[in-house]
């Protein structure tokens, strides 16, 4: 064993014979510890970049750190460990030394780092300093289970395409054609691209956020004719630079960080804004990454393409101040991105995507346990996932723990055409001491096993029961009809086209609520949806009495129909039909529920008078005639609903059927210039009634 340090390389004059030196530690005896060689990659010029890890004896001779393993431990660079010293200079120098003598990458012990953030004089992002920039070069960045730690805020890992150099940003002018290769650049700009460079499109721009771009992609550049450029896939949509006052409707080529593994590390500290930042990645793997109190999110990514997360989490502050204020996960103009057991907790959000980005969730948890200065439930703060401006979120077997009244997912941020899109499939499971509200029902098509305050509900939402009625409206009606208990997962209501509704209309009031509760007036007020003509969807969310108010839930479905005295329904022909789709609990009397739905039925009970050989009295040419069949169990505001006679009317039109009490009444016209005299026939009125009543 030697006796001397790293540190105390340059007074040692080490024989000319001896090739492999071995350390007894970098700066202090046991710590740092290393086998260094001189041969002839260890020299002048690489001992002037990496002064850490390369050393020079008094006489001249050069040793260089050998790998441990195929990886240079950061001790070797001069990290400590010890909570006070900053290890970031030391974990930098020691992944650019792997990178230039092409080592498989560093290791690091599963223990705490302090790592601030790039100081200036190395800083190549002009704003929020990260603590370490990604390189392309390395396949793999495996962290070992250590953790890091700052005081001094900024971001974490980051890879953007600025960092090594610059972004030759590429405008396009013309038009580009949906399934073309191939985009006129502006002039002169062809001159910076070869074949085999690659490049994004970025073209477009969405309406409520001019830096967001709808059609992106990376792309190889085939061929280079002048300022024509052919790419190796085709732009999905048509494209008019015209179109866009902003940046995006141009080509970047820029260095994209491509089939990467990053995993096993922890981040934290304070005012951390992010954990990992990627911006411009294709197949890039995240395995095991943790947050501990980042600000916007474990992980960040923006213009994404294969991003795989696999058993990422975020432990959030529970304080609002000083605590996280994001997502632990989010994604913006990204595609094919998985999450693999994503877990967050003490969060505003597990996952957040806008801007287009397309994101899969696989078992994900979420503990709603964050809290405001007074030690209250953020409430309404927090949304479990938020998908905006067209994006997508698909969650498949989703747990939600700690505090109710979150939003399981928010689509919309108010502005008009930036809605995004949430399907929960498999089983969605939600745990709380008080009832959650907000939970878009529409969006679960699995199961939803809910537990509140120790009573737990498990409900189907795979197979749906649909329940019907119709409403024929006639003047100064109250109208009531009661519908199946359960979950109302979906629904629709369709108004006939001619109708006035709202205050002073002829339908004033449609009421869709719980038998303990009128619920929302769909007609009029705040909360109106029916529109003549229009098939109206209304939103199902948990927490609304109409939609599933955990109330009430359990309870029968009630709809309330009132319309103005003396506004001419009576012979206007005019409706209100609505549909609903129920989830029902799993451990109910199936029999009973199908009973209840059955007994629903479509609002009428249809009902048929039969006049076997019925001998139609001669009508004369050019004039009608009124006959009036008895009928005992007719109402006068029944509905005929058909009139028809065994081998048809024979010339002579059916031109009125009027319900009367006890009768009803039809006439019947010949439109000919001779007599008509039916043979006899069997005629048979069919009528309804509806259920609800006045």
């Amino acid at each position: 064993m030697p006796d001397f340090l790293f540190a105390e390389f340059a007074g040692q004059n080490i024989n000319s014979s001896t090739k492999v030196v071995q350390t007894n530690g970098r700066d202090l005896v046991g710590q740092g510890v290393g086998l260094y060689v001189a041969d002839g990659f260890a020299n002048a010029a690489l001992f002037a970049a990496h002064p850490r890890l390369v050393a020079r004896s008094s006489n001249n001779r050069y040793f260089r750190a050998l790998p441990d393993g195929g990886r240079i431990p950061v001790e070797l660079a001069g990290a400590k460990a010890d909570g006070v010293t900053d290890d970031g200079p030391a974990i930098r120098a020691a992944a650019n030394y792997a990178r230039a003598i092409s080592a498989q990458g560093i290791r690091l012990a599963p223990v705490r780092y302090r790592v601030e953030k790039i100081p200036p004089s190395e800083q190549v992002l002009n704003t929020n300093p990260p603590i370490q920039l990604l390189s392309a070069d390395a396949a793999i960045d495996d962290y070992g289970g250590a953790q890091f730690t700052r005081q001094s805020g900024g971001r974490g890992l980051v890879h953007h395409p600025a960092t090594p150099g610059t972004v030759a940003e590429l405008p396009l002018a013309a038009s580009v054609a949906a399934g073309s290769r191939e985009v006129q650049l502006q002039a002169g700009l062809g001159s910076q691209l070869a074949v085999g460079d690659w490049v994004m499109w970025q073209l477009g721009e969405f309406p409520y956020d001019p830096v967001e771009t709808p059609n992106w992609d990376f792309a190889r550049v085939e061929a280079v004719s002048g300022d024509l450029v052919r790419l190796d896939k085709p732009v999905p949509l048509t494209f008019a630079p015209v179109t866009v006052t902003g940046a995006n409707k141009r080509l970047r080529k820029l260095r994209i960080l491509r089939d990467h593994v990053i995993r096993d590390l922890t981040l934290g500290g304070t005012e951390v804004e992010d954990g990992i930042s990627l911006y411009a990645a294709q197949r890039v793997t995240l395995e095991r990454i943790g947050g501990i109190n980042i600000g916007a999110g474990t992980v960040v990514a923006q213009y994404c393409d294969g991003l795989t997360l696999n058993d990422c989490w975020q432990e959030g502050w529970w304080q609002v101040a000083g605590g996280s204020f994001g997502a632990a996960f989010a994604f913006a103009e990204t595609r094919n991105c998985l999450l693999n057991r994503p877990r967050a907790r003490g969060t505003i959000s597990l996952v957040k995507a806008e801007a287009g980005a397309e994101v899969s969730v696989i078992d994900g948890s979420f503990e709603n346990t964050a809290v405001n200065a007074s030690g209250q439930s953020r409430g309404a703060d927090v949304a479990v996932i938020n998908v905006l401006g067209r994006s997508s979120v698909t969650a498949h077997d989703l747990t939600v723990t700690g505090f109710g009244g979150y939003r399981l997912v928010e689509t919309s941020n108010g502005q008009p055409g930036y809605d995004g899109v949430a399907l929960l499939s498999g089983t969605t499971r939600l745990e709380h001491p008080t009832a959650p509200f907000s939970i878009p029902l529409g969006a679960i098509t699995g199961t939803l096993d809910l537990t509140i305050a120790g009573t737990r509900e498990i409900y189907n939402f795979a197979r749906l029961r649909h329940w019907r009625r119709r409403f024929v409206l006639r003047d100064g009606e109250y109208l009531y009809a009661y519908g199946p208990p359960g979950i109302l997962a979906k629904a629709r209501a369709y108004a006939s086209p001619d109708l006035a509704i709202g205050a002073g209309g002829q339908l004033t009031g449609f009421w869709l609520g719980r038998q303990s509760d009128n619920g929302a007036n769909l007609a009029d007020g705040a909360t109106a949806r029916l529109a003549p003509g229009i098939d109206a969807h209304i939103p199902c969310y948990a927490g609304t009495v109409g939609g599933a108010g955990w109330t009430y839930r359990n309870e029968p479905l009630a709809i309330l129909c009132t319309t103005a005295a003396e506004a001419g329904l009576n012979t206007a022909n005019a409706f209100v039909e609505f549909e609903g789709w129920f989830a029902q609990q799993e451990d109910q009397d199936g029999a009973v529920s199908e009973a209840r739905i059955r007994s629903g039925g479509d609002g009428r009970d249809p009902l048929e008078a039969l006049f076997p050989a019925y001998d139609l009295p001669a009508i004369a040419a050019e004039s009608s005639l009124a006959v009036v069949l008895p009928i005992a169990d007719m109402a006068g505001d029944d509905f005929i609903d058909a009139v028809r006679i065994t081998g048809g009317l024979g010339g002579v039109e059916l031109r009125g059927a009027e319900a009367l009490a006890g009768s009803v009444r039809l006439t019947f016209a010949n439109p000919t210039s001779q007599p008509v005299d039916r043979a006899s026939a069997d005629l048979a009125v069919a009528f309804s009634r509806a259920v609800v009543g006045r």
